[in-house]
């Protein structure tokens, strides 16, 4: 075993055992022991999944040596958020409401990278129902975020323990989901990519829903070539191409209003010294009001949380007979419906559909629209703990700009655009719905600039 594989790409991983430099056997007894030593306490990794990650890997060993690989990741460990049905092991969904909750079938996106030749490693740790943006949970314990040593940091959510799976290099790849953020807001504070896809382009057969009509399934990955791949398996389609992709002559609009709303000081110096860099490869970089996302806001600000009802409805009877099971601060976000009207929610919806038509012609013109991940780093998790108007000031801030990519159905990526403080600064990308792999192609091209 080699002790530089954990620092490899999925790609790369693949490609050396397709050289027969890489035994997909010891590949996957390696990350098994990173596992056995570095989470010990099961708080990144809520379900191990040895066995099946054993046998997989001897088949992968298999069809390597007959020269019948099914693709480029086939023998690259993975991990999975725990909402997605793993056949024979719990899904927990990060609540003790569904600990002995045991599915008999793989989820749909499971079967596909099954299929494509991956090697399921385990269950990752969330926010409890998926449903808050910081990725703090009492119930099975807060995976930390790595980059900060002294003080314990938010990990963000709701896909915590997929984000932090990868950043501390327990698995090279990993698959999460997002509703309002929860593929984009832990990739940014651990320093991923991560990839919001357009609700339906990847199916959520066997995902434990939270809002089904926001529900999206995406890869966090370590580079936008992995997210590239992983998307493809998961969706069933083409991977992007990504070969010359530039900077060079892309307009690009950076919008000047709310997104930057609360925008912590290390943050907009972080954007701001990238998008220097992008100009200073070709590319074009206008700034503008975009008023479809104040609208957006405004929205959310008068009428509530737009995903609470669908939720709330989702899991009433658990909601109502199990909520001393449940933490409090997600209790509280589901019952935001109990206060707001169906008739203003329907209104919401209705003004929601014409938005995303305005939005779509003002960005017309432009290959993506740019902006904070969040705007802010990961806070300190005790603070949060232990005061409930701050942890809901911190989980507003952090969904803040990821929401308005779901509540307007588009497609979104967050890169690494530097560190503030020592903490992850995420660059947003939203992209055009069901075009995903132009959107790769654009936040290929601008990785290439921010990671030079």
């Amino acid at each position: 075993m080699n002790d530089t594989w954990h620092d490899m790409t999925a790609l790369a991983l693949g490609a050396a055992i397709a050289d027969g430099d890489i035994d997909p056997v010891d590949l996957t007894e390696s990350y098994l022991d990173r596992i056995n030593k570095e989470d010990a306490d099961h708080i990144v990794f809520l379900a191990v999944t040895k066995d099946r990650a054993r046998a997989e890997a001897a088949a992968a060993r298999k069809r390597a040596q007959d020269n019948l690989r099914l693709g480029p990741l086939d023998g690259v460990p993975i991990s999975w958020k725990d909402l997605f049905d793993v056949a024979g092991t719990p899904t927990t969904a990060g609540s003790d409401v569904f600990r002995d909750s045991v599915p008999e079938h793989d989820a749909q996106t499971v079967t596909r990278a099954t299929r494509a030749g991956m090697i399921c490693l385990g269950k990752t740790n969330l926010s409890e129902f998926a449903f808050s943006g910081l990725g703090i949970n009492p119930t099975y314990g807060t995976p930390v975020n790595p980059y900060d040593a002294k003080t314990p940091r938010c990990p963000g959510g709701s896909s915590s323990g997929s984000a932090v799976s990868v950043a501390r290099q327990l698995a090279p790849i990993t698959v999460g989901t997002d509703t309002g953020g929860s593929v984009r807001i832990p990739a940014a504070w651990n320093g991923l990519v991560g990839l919001k896809t357009t609700s339906g382009v990847v199916p959520t057969r066997g995902v434990l829903p939270l809002s089904r009509q926001f529900d999206t399934v995406g890869p966090l990955a370590q580079d936008v070539a992995d997210a590239n791949a992983l998307f493809a398996i998961l969706s069933g389609g083409k991977a992007a191409d990504l070969v010359g992709s530039s900077v060079r002559g892309k307009r690009f609009l950076v919008p000047e209003n709310c997104v930057w709303e609360g925008a912590e000081e290390g943050v907009i110096d972080c954007l701001e010294a990238a998008f220097e860099k992008l100009v200073a490869k070709g590319a074009v970089i206008d700034r503008g009001q975009v008023p479809e996302f104040d609208a957006v806001t405004d929205l959310c600000n008068n009428v509530g949380n737009l995903f609470s009802p669908e939720a709330y409805g989702e899991w009433r009877d658990i909601l109502e007979n199990k909520s001393d099971c449940i933490y409090d601060e997600v209790t509280r976000r589901f019952k935001m419906a109990e206060n707001m009207s169906s008739i203003d929610v329907a209104e919401a919806f209705h003004t929601l559909r014409k938005l995303r038509g305005r939005y779509l012609k003002r960005i017309a013109a432009y290959d993506a629209v740019l902006m904070p991940t969040t705007p802010i780093t990961p806070p300190a998790i005790a603070p949060l703990e232990a005061d409930s108007a701050a942890y809901g000031a911190a989980n507003i801030s952090a969904l803040y700009n990821t929401r308005l990519g779901n509540l307007l159905a588009l497609s979104g990526l967050t890169l690494p655009a530097g560190l503030a403080d020592g903490l992850p600064v995420g660059l947003m990308l939203f992209g055009l719905p069901r075009r995903e792999n132009a959107l790769l192609r654009n936040a290929a091209g601008i990785e290439k600039v921010l990671s030079a």
